[in-house]
């Protein structure tokens, strides 16, 4: 791409730093970062989206380390509540999310930070929904998209009483 004159690449997935996880051997989504950052040419390299389960410390660290590399992080949190979470089989706690902003703001004071949460999830509660609002009063973050739930059909939420 970059032969052909491109300046910007942007890896893009639902789950981009889950990539390799699936290959024998296994390979890291920071070691790609890496390599694609080192093309010679190549002005900009995006990726999209992570997903706090598999954002690794290593995936902020090859961005801290990448000239190429955007200091923007797309990291969709969805709730602040370890309940909600964990019904919504998210894979990650309020905890690891705070420590990947964490780890983001102390390499990269300036990068970017964006997410995205879901409120009125099944059986929410007033106590739930604090624990977001707190966790989003104590990121800052630059945007984040919000979105009312909705079923979604063949996940196991769409099927639940507690609508």
């Amino acid at each position: 791409l970059v032969g052909q004159g491109y300046k910007e690449v942007t890896l893009l997935g639902q789950n981009i730093d889950a990539y390799g996880r699936d290959m024998s051997p296994k390979r890291k989504f920071s070691d790609l970062l890496r390599t694609v950052g080192s093309v010679p040419g190549l002005d900009r390299l995006r990726f999209v989206t992570s997903h706090p389960k598999y954002m690794s410390l290593g995936v902020i660290d090859a961005v801290a380390e990448t000239p190429a590399a955007c200091e923007s992080f797309h990291v969709p949190f969805q709730s602040g509540s370890n309940a909600v979470l964990a019904a919504m089989g998210r894979g990650h706690t309020r905890e690891k999310f705070l420590k990947i902003v964490d780890r983001i703001r102390t390499r990269l004071p300036d990068a970017s930070i964006t997410a995205d949460v879901i409120v009125g999830f099944p059986g929410e509660t007033d106590e739930d929904f604090e624990d977001t609002l707190s966790l989003m009063e104590e990121v800052v973050f630059d945007s984040v998209n919000t979105a009312a739930y909705s079923p979604r059909p063949n996940t196991p939420a769409a099927e639940w009483t507690n609508q």
